[in-house]
């Protein structure tokens, strides 16, 4: 039985990342992911993986192609990063990353210059692993993530953070002391893209969180290209809360 496609844009744009479905997508970004600035990550990533036995994705090799000035950051890889394609990109094959390509699409937020990763660099829930917590993982992985903001050059001067666990490990690392670089990048933060999250409402505001989303992204975006930014329907609603 064929696989489910979970990433319809990405499929319809020929960029779906997944070994079976389009395996000749996948052998292109793969044959990729030692080029350029991604490349020198992602062989730091080969070290993160050595050091920690755990399979962490690459970075994938489409994003920041004109520099990570926008810097997404969710709590830890699906299943599909790490077993499926091998990277953390919005081109996977899984609801989440549908949801995050349909929201940076309508925030027009390219990957010309936005980087995707995560606070925790590894899948938590691993069935092969044993059965551990997000959030003391990401105190686990906090020194992988500090060291990979200080690889980032030029420093991005946007972070997106979605969903609290995103959240709250910016809030542990801010404690602990930013690289000089990212002291005085803005900070947002707006819910997660998941597929439980994604369609639902937010309570305090009573807006959908895909707008929500998609608002961020945008403001973001419109921020690091030097754009006139145009100002949230209702305030600033999304980004001073920690969702």
């Amino acid at each position: 039985m064929p696989r489910p496609v979970w990433n319809p844009l990405a499929r319809k744009r020929g960029e779906l990342l997944d070994r079976d479905l389009d395996p000749d997508v996948h052998a292109e970004r793969w044959a990729r992911r030692y080029d350029g600035m991604i490349g020198e990550l992602n062989r730091w990533v080969d070290h993160v993986r050595d050091t920690t036995y755990e399979n962490v994705p690459y970075l994938d090799p489409a994003c920041a192609a004109s520099g990570a000035r926008v810097l997404v950051l969710m709590g830890d890889p699906p299943g599909e990063a790490e077993d499926g394609s091998g990277f953390v990109s919005k081109h996977n094959n899984d609801p989440t990353a549908h949801n995050t390509y349909v929201a940076t699409d309508r925030a027009k937020l390219g990957y010309d210059i936005s980087l995707h990763w995560n606070v925790v660099p590894w899948w938590v829930a691993n069935p092969s692993k044993p059965v551990r917590a997000l959030e003391r993982e990401a105190v686990r992985a906090q020194p992988y993530l500090a060291a990979l903001l200080e690889m980032l050059d030029p420093a991005p001067s946007e972070v997106v953070l979605l969903g609290r666990p995103a959240a709250r490990a910016w809030t542990r690392l801010t404690r602990a002391g930013l690289p000089e670089a990212l002291r005085d990048a803005t900070v947002a933060r707006a819910p997660h893209p998941g597929p439980l999250v994604y369609p639902r409402v937010d309570a305090a505001t009573g807006r959908g969180n895909s707008d929500l989303i998609v608002e961020t992204m945008r403001l973001a975006g419109q921020r690091a290209r030097g754009e006139k930014v145009r100002p949230p329907a209702g305030g600033p609603a999304g980004r001073r809360r920690p969702f």
